[in-house]
């Protein structure tokens, strides 16, 4: 796996796990439908950049305060229906200000090829993934609206519709964060562990379930 990605991924990762654990009824909402206010042209630009949307499958961009931006994604493949993840990586930073006579602008940097790499999914375990995406992003951690967000960005989507906002540091949208690292983890990996990867998505999903179910119940 080259520098860049791996450090993407463990960033993610940490990120993700990071801080103490809440229930999903203390979670106040801080992801929404949409893009945040002004984020709109600087994320669909990134979107288009590292591999588009899934319509019919799931993805997490990541648009960092500093650094550079990714996105994985799961939706099926056009010419023979398998499910596949896709993991990109920006080359270089996409969001540019510049300064020029005083006065200040955003220039993004589109001209540049993205690091991607890809696996493919078992058509069950993806049809889980989604399914489980598009019951968190319906539950009430979701806002109406995606709030005015300082700094970085995660935007979610399931079958065609954009949660976006800061990142989630509770409840199942902290879950999706791993699930996505455990995506991009597959995406890198050789084919002779793709089958350790998948177990290992799959307890992540049966962990969501006791944990967010039985909170439920």
């Amino acid at each position: 796996m080259p520098v860049a990605p791996r450090r993407a991924l463990l960033t993610l990762v940490l990120a993700a796990l990071a801080g103490p654990a809440l229930a999903a009824s203390q979670c106040l909402p801080v992801v929404g439908e949409g893009w945040p206010p002004a984020v709109g042209n600087y994320g669909q630009a990134a979107t288009s950049l590292l591999g588009g949307q899934a319509e019919d499958g799931l993805s997490l961009l990541v648009l960092p305060a500093r650094g550079v931006e990714s996105q994985v994604l799961l939706r099926r493949d056009a010419a023979n229906g398998q499910w596949m993840v896709l993991s990109g990586s920006a080359d270089k930073r996409i969001y540019s200000w510049n300064t020029t006579g005083g006065r200040g602008g955003v220039n993004l940097q589109l001209d540049q090829e993205p690091e991607f790499v890809q696996a493919p999914l078992p058509d069950a375990l993806a049809q889980r993934l989604v399914e489980v995406w598009g019951r968190a992003l319906a539950s009430s951690e979701v806002a109406a609206r995606a709030p005015v967000t300082d700094g970085e960005v995660l935007s979610f989507t399931v079958n065609g519709e954009r949660y976006s906002g800061q990142r989630p540091a509770c409840g199942q949208l902290e879950a999706l964060q791993e699930q996505a690292a455990l995506l991009i983890e597959l995406a890198h990996s050789k084919d002779k562990k793709y089958e350790k990867r998948y177990a290992n998505i799959e307890r992540a999903l049966d962990k969501m379930h006791d944990r967010f179910v039985g909170e439920a119940g």
